[in-house]
């Protein structure tokens, strides 16, 4: 990651492997990979349902902005755009959208961290441009010629992976550098994504 530099660096949570329990072990790791990120405007993150919330202020000790039901605007002369980190609807149901947007400028170009993609039909309806997520972990282990069924969402396996479309709203779903719960990958490699936005018209949109 040192040579790929950045704008804006995400995380979108489940930085502890384990469910339950200590989330000590998880920090030695997350100090490596937070010091290799280069980004202008830093580094933004949320948890995730692996994460208690202890591990906020641990993240930001690394330099981890954690938006916790809150917005954080970027600004580049005289353009900005708003990232808006929700916590985890999965597990703990604490996410608050319309309380995060309240200060939001409702022509504000809105990036959504949550770590879930289930909120996407909230989500598009309150007029979020961006919806990055993870999860998943891309299914994990998937087998040649079917669907993945690991997924651990309310929503199928439509938006398990990649790049998708909901309503006029675009996102992505990651599949994470990690593993979580077994400590294998099949067929499904981790991944780092660098997302290019690019200006249509009056405002930036997803390159595909």
């Amino acid at each position: 990651m040192r040579d790929l530099p950045a704008d804006l660096c995400v995380l979108t949570g489940d930085y502890h492997f384990h469910l339950h329990g200590a989330s000590e072990e998880a920090y030695p790791v997350m100090e490596r990979i937070v010091g290799s990120i280069r980004a202008r405007h830093g580094i933004v993150g949320v948890l995730g349902n692996h994460d208690g919330r202890e591990t906020a202020p641990e993240l930001e000790k690394l330099g981890v902005r954690m938006l916790v039901n809150c917005a954080h605007e970027i600004r580049r002369g005289g353009d900005s755009l708003w990232a808006l980190g929700l916590d985890d609807p999965h597990y703990y149901g604490c996410d608050d959208l319309a309380g995060t947007l309240s200060d939001v400028p409702g022509d504000a170009f809105k990036v959504l961290l949550v770590h879930t993609p289930e909120l996407v039909q909230e989500a598009a309806a309150r007029g979020v441009d961006l919806y990055l997520c993870g999860h998943t972990h891309g299914g994990q282990v998937r087998v040649p010629g079917m669907k993945p069924r690991l997924v651990n969402t309310r929503l199928g396996v439509e938006l398990h992976h990649g790049p998708w479309r909901y309503h006029g709203m675009k996102g992505y779903t990651s599949a994470g550098v990690g593993c979580s719960v077994a400590p294998v990958r099949f067929f499904c490699p981790p991944e780092i994504t660098l997302i290019e936005l690019v200006r249509m018209g009056s405002a930036p949109v997803m390159a595909e």
